[in-house]
């Protein structure tokens, strides 16, 4: 009898020891795979009863003929998510993104389901996910975020070879908690537009900017004067993103800088893919893109924004400003001592915007909202002034399906100073007459 090579597919299952006659170690069955590189591939498992060994045989070779391969070795989901963020993902998401990939890979996912062999994964270890993220008193958004994200890392497993399915493809994602969004409203608008048109506010065309414009925190406090004319120039945002270590500290043969954060490493850098543009301005702040093509965008000027702006250009151009932005940091009070720091140029730093507009909405007696809200604000006001819906993604920079992004008039600042002048007619028109009129305090 002449021996053969087994064809792909076929199976064999053996006795081990081969010999009879001394005791049963364990039952084995193989299964041929296609070869790569020239060199001959297998699968095998083993078990002490025949019958799963035979069971195991056969679901092998449905897996094989639904996918044409299968993996020959599996490491713990844990080990590939930590493999996959960091030759995979970093290369692929934009820095804030992959922060935030980062960040529920080690506090949820790996902490709940690390642990489980990578070709072992069930539907119901997605489930024990998403019990384990809502046992930490976290929201469906969260669970929602780290479901998506474990689905990306199974799909490139699966395109890998690694698995041969995604197992979140077997159930549904968790639903977003229905969340109910502050909006102010046109007399709270007024109150804020007042204060910013004061004089000695010197922050006043910050905020009056985010209520006109619906223009994100990032875009605003990034803007640049040379960026300013008719137009707001909303091409680059204010980030704040995260250092990564140059000592390449998981090379045992290379030298390592001894210190915890990428931030403190003296060869430090920007992990971001080659097609991110970014500028970096001091310590973790930069200018970035934004993440869409949509987010690059004009906002033509109208009053009574133009006037307030015109006048924080005049005083910028007698502050120093390092970096060109429109708004920079406010004065730092030196402790122990009753003088202020001078005015440094340097930008505003994210954190410290919230507070600044929360302790604007107290001191006007506004119910207090998320600076973001400011958007929703605008989005309503453009809806209330009839404003086409076209216009208006193009004025918030939003994306929307293919078929809506098709008849968007991007481009036409005649609309769109149009719609915005019906939102400036909306607030201004609110204000009592024996109120100071905004365009006298510009």
């Amino acid at each position: 009898m002449t021996n053969r090579t087994r064809g792909k597919g076929e199976g064999a299952v053996y006795r081990v020891p081969a010999d009879r006659t001394l005791p049963l170690e364990y039952w084995t069955a193989s299964i041929e795979l296609p070869g790569r590189d020239g060199k001959r591939r297998r699968k095998v498992v083993r078990s002490k009863d025949k019958a799963t060994v035979l069971k195991q045989l056969r679901a092998l070779q449905r897996d094989l003929e639904r996918s044409g391969d299968l993996p020959t070795a599996s490491v713990t989901l844990g080990a590939w998510m930590k493999l996959w963020y960091d030759e995979i993902a970093v290369h692929r998401l934009a820095p804030k993104t992959a922060a935030g990939y980062k960040s529920a890979i080690r506090q949820h996912i790996i902490p709940a389901i690390g642990n489980v062999r990578l070709d072992k994964l069930e539907p119901k270890h997605v489930r024990d996910l998403n019990r384990a993220i809502r046992a930490k008193g976290r929201g469906a958004s969260t669970a929602l975020q780290a479901h998506r994200i474990l689905g990306v890392a199974l799909r490139d497993a699966e395109r890998e070879g690694r698995v041969t399915r995604n197992v979140t493809t077997l159930l549904d994602a968790p639903r977003r908690a229905h969340v109910t969004l502050v909006t102010l409203d046109a007399a709270a608008g007024v109150r804020i537009l007042e204060r910013a048109a004061r004089e000695d506010v010197r922050m006043g065309s910050r905020w009056a900017a985010a209520l006109l414009t619906g223009a994100r925190q990032g875009e605003l406090l990034g803007l640049e004067v040379d960026r300013v004319t008719d137009r707001l120039d909303l091409s680059w945002q204010l980030q704040r993103l995260t250092w990564s270590h140059g000592c390449n500290p998981r090379d045992p043969e290379q030298p390592r800088c001894g210190r915890k954060r990428g931030t403190d490493c003296p060869d430090r850098f920007l992990r971001a893919p080659e097609d991110h543009e970014h500028r970096h301005l001091t310590g973790g702040l930069w200018l970035s893109r934004p993440k869409s093509r949509a987010g690059w965008r004009d906002i033509p000027l109208v009053e009574p924004l133009r006037s307030i702006i015109e006048r924080r250009l005049i005083a910028s151009a007698s502050e120093p400003n390092p970096h060109g932005l429109l708004w920079t940091a406010e004065r730092k009070r030196t402790p122990y001592v009753v003088t202020l720091r001078p005015l440094d140029g340097s930008p505003i730093d994210p954190a410290k915007d919230n507070y600044a507009w929360h302790a604007l909405l107290t001191s006007v007696g506004v119910r207090d909202a998320r600076l973001h809200d400011a958007r929703h604000t605008t989005a309503t006001l453009l809806y209330e002034a009839n404003v086409p819906e076209p216009i208006i993604m193009e004025i918030l920079g939003q994306s929307t399906l293919s078929v809506t992004r098709g008849y968007r008039s991007r481009g036409n600042h005649a609309l769109l100073g149009d719609a915005l002048a019906k939102v400036s007619a909306l607030l201004t028109s609110d204000v009592p007459p024996d109120a100071p009129q905004l365009a006298a305090h510009a």
